[in-house]
C-alpha cells in the first residue's frame, strides 16, 4: 500500500478489534489444518501463521509493517503460531506467562509494561497467560528484510549485549534512548516528563509511534489535538509534517518510535 498524501494517521486498536473479532471460527480451524504439522517427538501440533492467530487483531498494514493489537485474558492462551517476518512485541501490561516452543522446555516468564522483545522470522511458539492480569501487547511485524540486528540501550534480543552510547538525548522536558536497530529500522523510547511537550520534526523517513501510556496528546499542522491511549499508534509518512506530543498528566508518558531508514522498492 502506498500513501499519496503526507501526514500522520492515528489508529485506535479497540476501534479496530471488530474487524478481526468477526472472523468465522471455521477459518481458524481451516488455517490450523492447512498450515499444519510440526512434529515434536511423536506428537503432532498445528501451527497457524501470525495473521490467522485469533488474538492478534490487525490495526495497520502498509509496505513497512503489519501492526497487531493483542489482548489475552487470564487462563487463556495464544495459539501455536509462526512468525513469517521479524516482529517486535511491545508489552502494555505486566503479566505472568508460559511460553511454549515445540521441542523445548516450557519457559515461565514475568513480562512488564514497556518491555520490547524481538521475535525473529521463523520463530514458532504459543503463550499461556498464568496470572490474574490480562496480557496486552502491540506486535509490529517488520515487512522489509531485517539484517544486522543489535541491541542499543534495551535488551530487545534476549541474551545479547547492549551497545548503549554514553551521549544521550536528555532535556528538562524529555529523554530519548535508542533501544534496538537493524539495517532497516531504528527503535527508540521517549520519556515525556509531566506537563511538558516534545516535537517530532518533519522527517524524510517514515515513522511509527506507539503510545505506552494514556496521558499524551498529539497535535500537528494537519490534525486537531487528540488524546492517545495506551496501545494507540500513529503512522507518519515520509516527509510528513511534524507532530507535537504534550503530557498534561502528573506522571511521565512514554512513546516507542520506529524510524524506517529505507523506502520500499517500487514494484
Amino acid at each position: 500500500m502506498s500513501w499519496s498524501t503526507k501526514y500522520c494517521r492515528d489508529f485506535h486498536p479497540d476501534f479496530n478489534l471488530g474487524v478481526r473479532s468477526r472472523m468465522n471460527p471455521r477459518w481458524v480451524l481451516i488455517a490450523s489444518i492447512l498450515f499444519f504439522p510440526l512434529v515434536g517427538g511423536a506428537q503432532q501440533q498445528n501451527v497457524v501463521p501470525l495473521k490467522l492467530e485469533p488474538h492478534h487483531h490487525l490495526v495497520l498494514h502498509n509496505d513497512f509493517v503489519n501492526v497487531y493489537s493483542v489482548r489475552v485474558q487470564p487462563e487463556d492462551s495464544v495459539l501455536l503460531h509462526r512468525h513469517d517476518f521479524d516482529a517486535i512485541g511491545i508489552m502494555l501490561s505486566d503479566a505472568e506467562i508460559t511460553v511454549r516452543v515445540p521441542g523445548k522446555p516450557d519457559s515461565h516468564q514475568k513480562v512488564v509494561a514497556g518491555q520490547l522483545r524481538l521475535q525473529q522470522s521463523g520463530y514458532i511458539h504459543s503463550t499461556a497467560i498464568d496470572g490474574d492480569t490480562a496480557y496486552r501487547n502491540v506486535t509490529v511485524e517488520l515487512l522489509l528484510p531485517q539484517q544486522q540486528r543489535r541491541n542499543i540501550c534495551g535488551g530487545v534480543i534476549s541474551g545479547q549485549p547492549l551497545n548503549c552510547p554514553s551521549a544521550q538525548t536528555d532535556s528538562s522536558a524529555f529523554s530519548e534512548r535508542p533501544q534496538f536497530e537493524t539495517n532497516q529500522t531504528k527503535i527508540s523510547l521517549i520519556r515525556l516528563k509531566p506537563r511538558h511537550s516534545v516535537t517530532l520534526n518533519a522527517s524524510a523517513q517514515s515513522r511509527l509511534i506507539v503510545a505506552l501510556d494514556d496521558t499524551a496528546v498529539v497535535s500537528g499542522a494537519n490534525s486537531p489535538p487528540k488524546a492517545l491511549r495506551s496501545g494507540d499508534i500513529l503512522w507518519c509518512d515520509s516527509n510528513s509534517s511534524g507532530e507535537v506530543f504534550e503530557n498534561a498528566g502528573s506522571k511521565e508518558a512514554r512513546l516507542i518510535t520506529f524510524v524506517f531508514t529505507n523506502e520500499p522498492s517500487a514494484e
